[in-house]
This record gives C-alpha cells, sequence and structure tokens, in this order.
C-alpha cells in the first residue's frame, strides 16, 4: 500500500517541524545561562568593581556563550542529518 502524496508532505513536514521545534527549545534552554548571569550581576556593577570580581564575570560570561555556542553547534550538527533522514525515508 502506497501513501498519498499529501499524506506524505504532511508526515515529512510534521516530523521536519518537531525536529526544528526540538532544536529551537535546546537553544533556549542553552541561553538560560545569560539569564542566571544577568540576575546576579546586574546589580554589582552600579559601584566601582574590583578587579577580580569583574575578571569572574567575564570568565562568566565566557563560560555562558560557550555553553551557547556548543549547543548550536552540536544540535545542529544533530538536527541536519535527521531533517535529511526525513526528506529521504518519506518520499
Amino acid at each position: 500500500m502506497t501513501m498519498k502524496s499529501r499524506t506524505k508532505t504532511i508526515l515529512r513536514w510534521s516530523g521536519i517541524s518537531i525536529v526544528s521545534f526540538c532544536y529551537f527549545i535546546g537553544l533556549a534552554l542553552a541561553t538560560f545561562s545569560f539569564s542566571a548571569f544577568s540576575e546576579s550581576e546586574s546589580m554589582q556593577f552600579s559601584n566601582p568593581v574590583p578587579l577580580n570580581e569583574y575578571h569572574a564575570s567575564i570568565d562568566s560570561i565566557l563560560q555562558a556563550t560557550g555553553i551557547v555556542f556548543d549547543a548550536a553547534i552540536y544540535r545542529f550538527a544533530i538536527c541536519v542529518p535527521l531533517i535529511l533522514l526525513i526528506f529521504k525515508k518519506v518520499r
């Protein structure tokens, strides 16, 4: 039994939508490290800041950026083959 073209299209695009949605949810979760930094550090910069606290804040920002970049790169490397596999299997 073969599937109709409309059914294949719905299956293909719903699968791609699910993979994309999971990718963007993963990126949103990775960016929460920035919100934790902004909550804890934003009020401390209203006065002069000692050098060691400044360096600790910069290290925190670099670590949060690294988390987001890692999530974006690795999840992209997973999502693209999944999308291509969906296109290949549902023709």
